[in-house]
C-alpha cells in the first residue's frame, strides 16, 4: 500500500545517502588510512604472508569443487596457475573440461586457442547467450580473443571508448588488449599505449575507496597481470582478505546472490592473493 511504498522510498533514500557519505570520506582519508595498514603489513610481513596462504586454501575450498562455472572463473583461475604455479588453482582443469562439454561459448577461446566454436560437437551445445547473456563489454573481450582469425580493423577504437576512469570500462581495455597482444589481431605498439593510458587511474581508484569488493579486486588483478606488483599495495590485500567470508569466498555489492559469496568476486580475490603472495615470497 501506500505505506509500504513511501517506507521504500526514504529507505532507498538513506541508503543513497549514507552512500554518498561514504564515498566523499573514502575520497578523503582512504589513502591516509591505506598507509597505517601498509605500515601494520610491512611490521609482521612473515606472518601477513602466511595470512594470505590461507586466504587462498580456504578460498579454493569454496570455488574449487564447482563445476558450473562462468567463463571468467576459468580465465582467472587460469591464469593465475600459469603465473604463479600454485597447484591449488589446478582446479580450473576439470572445471574447464565441464564447460567445453556443456556449452557453446566463443569466449572459450581465451583459454584455448584451438577452440572451434563451430565444430559439429560445440555448435550442438546450448549457447551461451541462452545460458548466461553477456554484457557488452564480455562480447567485446570475445572480439579480441578471435581477432586474429577474424579480423576487425576497428577493434581498438571500439575497446578504447570503453574507458571510464577506472571503472570495469577501464579493467577490461587492459584485459581485452593483453588478450590480443597473447592472440594476435592488433599493433603490439598501439596496443601497449592502450595499456599505458589506463595504468595510472586504475591503481589511483583503488586508493580512493575502502570497499575491497568486485571491482577493486579486478584493479588489483589486472596491474598484477601487466607485472606492476609494486603498484598493488599490502593495505589492498588486507582489505580483501578482510572481506573474505567464513565459507571461504568473497561478495561484492549488486552480484547475486545478494549477501553470499559469489564466483566472479571470489575468483578475482583469489586471483590478487595468490600473485601477491608468489612475489612477495619470490622476492624477499
Amino acid at each position: 500500500g501506500p505505506i509500504y511504498r513511501t517506507f521504500c522510498m526514504i529507505n532507498t533514500f538513506l541508503e543513497r545517502a549514507r552512500r554518498s557519505a561514504e564515498f566523499r570520506y573514502d575520497r578523503l582519508t582512504t589513502r591516509y588510512r591505506n598507509d597505517r595498514l601498509d605500515q601494520q603489513f610491512n611490521a609482521d610481513r612473515p606472518a601477513m604472508l602466511d595470512r594470505i596462504d590461507q586466504c587462498i586454501t580456504r578460498g579454493v575450498g569454496w570455488l574449487g569443487p564447482q563445476r558450473d562455472v562462468s567463463m571468467s572463473v576459468l580465465y582467472c583461475a587460469l591464469q593465475t596457475l600459469r603465473h604463479t604455479a600454485d597447484a591449488r588453482f589446478e582446479f580450473v582443469r576439470a572445471q574447464m573440461d565441464h564447460y567445453r562439454a556443456t556449452i557453446n561459448d566463443p569466449a572459450f577461446r581465451v583459454v584455448d586457442r584451438d577452440y572451434d566454436d563451430t565444430a559439429p560437437e560445440v555448435a550442438n551445445l546450448p549457447s551461451v547467450m541462452d545460458v548466461r547473456p553477456y554484457f557488452d563489454v564480455e562480447l567485446m573481450m570475445i572480439d579480441t580473443a578471435w581477432a586474429d582469425l577474424r579480423p576487425q580493423p576497428d577493434i581498438l577504437k571500439r575497446l578504447a571508448a570503453f574507458d571510464d576512469d577506472g571503472g570495469y570500462g577501464s579493467t577490461h581495455i587492459v584485459i581485452g588488449a593483453l588478450i590480443l597482444k597473447e592472440n594476435g589481431g592488433a599493433d603490439a605498439a598501439a596496443l601497449d599505449a592502450l595499456i599505458n593510458s589506463q595504468i595510472a587511474v586504475i591503481a589511483q581508484s583503488n586508493d580512493q575507496t575502502a570497499r575491497a569488493e568486485d571491482l577493486f579486486a579486478e584493479r588489483c588483478m589486472v596491474l598484477q597481470w601487466l607485472g606492476l606488483h609494486d603498484l598493488v599495495r599490502p593495505s589492498w590485500v588486507v582489505r580483501l582478505m578482510d572481506r573474505q567470508l567464513p565459507d571461504g569466498g568473497w561478495t561484492g555489492r549488486n552480484i547475486p546472490p545478494h549477501g553470499q559469496s559469489n564466483q566472479h568476486t571470489s575468483v578475482l580475490a583469489l586471483a590478487v592473493l595468490a600473485e601477491f603472495l608468489h612475489h612477495h615470497r619470490a622476492k624477499h
